[in-house]
């Protein structure tokens, strides 16, 4: 049921409130939560798997690989080193000070808005949920409308495990996300398109809140005519057409050395056809539904577009209109006239671009915005150092796709049009953190009374201070 404006109000309120207490909760409080959390997940995971068949087609494998299994780790990770992670560090004496005491000091940023997609919505959702909680925040979040299964879970289990002034789920569309942004919180987690978060930044601005926007762009694939080109075909069409392209770090294009780019063509049809068709039909059981007719009707105009200002399909595979299941279509001849070219494609088009020296490969991406993520499929470390040296991207897998997001220690984020900051692990928690520098003086002796005015008798103490610089 969607809230309004006066109930929104009066839940922020409340947890604004609440924070004043929870910021200073225990590392072991906090950890209760998060167990608390992964009871109930397991709990509803059953309805959430129906949920996401409901929503989006998916397989109940399909969900389990990219929803439940970084859940689980993530908080497996947290719940281990949250004690480390909350303990202030002690810095080395200085000369320059040396009866001081120096130390950091973790703390909350504070009440938190968190705005999920509909992709990945329950990874995408609880994931930041539990580095906010982790770094002691309280937090709304606002699921998407899109996948109205899963976010009406989401609610009930919120509602199972916290109390509303401790965390809360607003149900609503673009104007409730809207109204949930320009309150005054202090920081805002979004994942989404770039376009969008150009509209959570500029909001979040009017309050200087602090921002982490994971968003996306288009991450090129790089084979090269060292790669295994067999291998290369069956790790990019998994990437691709998992959730039917919808994933933020998918291949968007391929940039392939243009001597083998005919035998890499023909092995992704290959591999295509034999993972996602079943008697020239395509398979409902693995294919994942484009989650709404306005996302259908978009790739429709991005491939129709792209073919009347004289792309080339080079091979089309079957789709199942009522289910909104598309098939692969992969593209050559495509230039920057076409809105393929520079929108993030976020379905199963693929378009192929040739390169003859590495030095074209870059170019062609540099060009473009920092992409999410880059896959570079290279048997030859030279050429893997240098496309990877080269270019700057959220982040890198060699000979692979999706690996760099599965180790759940390592940050994950982009830069500039891809994202703002990083979730996952350590980082994560830093995301919701503000780190306190206290310098506590000797009540015997400070070296600021060293430079204490009058400043004429300061010659001594000047050559004092150039040693320490």
């Amino acid at each position: 049921m969607k809230m309004n404006n006066t109930h929104i109000q009066e839940i922020f309120n409340a947890q604004r409130e609440r924070q004043y207490t929870f910021s200073n909760s225990s590392s072991a409080e906090r950890i209760a939560l998060l167990k608390s959390l992964k009871k109930n997940l397991t709990v509803f995971e059953p309805r959430f798997m129906k949920a996401l068949e409901l929503d989006l087609n998916k397989h109940e494998f399909e969900s389990y690989a990219t929803e439940f299994f970084l859940l689980y780790a993530e908080l497996k990770h947290v719940i281990s080193n949250l004690h480390d992670w909350m303990s202030p560090k002690i810095w080395p004496r200085t000369l320059s000070n040396p009866l001081s005491r120096s130390v950091s000091r973790i703390q909350p940023k504070g009440t938190s808005l968190i705005l999920s997609p509909w992709n990945y919505p329950v990874q995408l959702t609880l994931a930041p949920l539990i580095s906010c909680l982790a770094a002691g925040n309280t937090a709304i979040l606002k699921p998407s409308e899109f996948t109205p299964n899963v976010s009406s879970i989401l609610s009930e289990l919120i509602q199972t495990t916290f109390p509303k002034e401790l965390v809360h789920v607003v149900l609503g569309d673009a104007e409730t996300a809207q109204t949930l942004t320009q309150l005054p919180f202090n920081h805002v987690f979004f994942t989404g398109s770039p376009a969008v978060g150009k509209h959570v930044m500029t909001a979040a601005a009017q309050h200087l809140s602090s921002c982490t926007l994971e968003l996306g762009g288009k991450s090129p694939v790089i084979v090269d005519t060292s790669a295994s080109i067999e291998q290369a075909a069956t790790r990019i069409i998994w990437g691709k057409y998992t959730n039917a392209g919808q994933t933020c770090i998918a291949p968007d294009y391929i940039l392939v050395e243009k001597s083998v780019q005919e035998k890499l063509v023909q092995a992704l049809i290959h591999e295509w056809k034999k993972r996602y068709l079943v008697n020239n039909e395509i398979n409902l059981a693995c294919s994942v539904r484009i989650v709404s007719e306005k996302h259908w009707n978009r790739l429709v105009h991005l491939k129709t577009d792209a073919i009347q200002k004289g792309a080339k399909i080079i091979y089309e595979g079957v789709s199942n209109i009522e289910q909104r299941i598309m098939g692969l279509t992969i593209l050559e001849n495509v230039n920057d006239d076409m809105d393929i070219f520079s929108e993030e494609i976020f379905g199963p088009l693929l378009p192929i671009f040739t390169f003859e020296k590495n030095e074209q490969a870059v170019d062609f991406i540099r060009n473009g915005p920092k992409p999410l993520a880059m896959y570079i499929f290279s048997r030859n470390r030279k050429n893997q150092k240098f496309f990877a040296y080269n270019c700057t991207s959220g982040g890198v897998t060699f000979n692979d796709v999706f690996m760099h997001i599965s180790d759940v220690r390592m940050p994950f984020g982009g830069i500039n049009n891809s994202g703002i900051g990083y979730s996952h692990g350590y980082q994560g928690f830093l995301e919701f953190s503000h780190i306190t520098s206290e310098v506590h003086a000797s009540r015997l002796f400070s070296s600021s009374q060293l430079v204490y005015p009058p400043y004429n008798n300061k010659g001594l103490i000047s050559k004092i201070l150039r040693l320490f610089s």
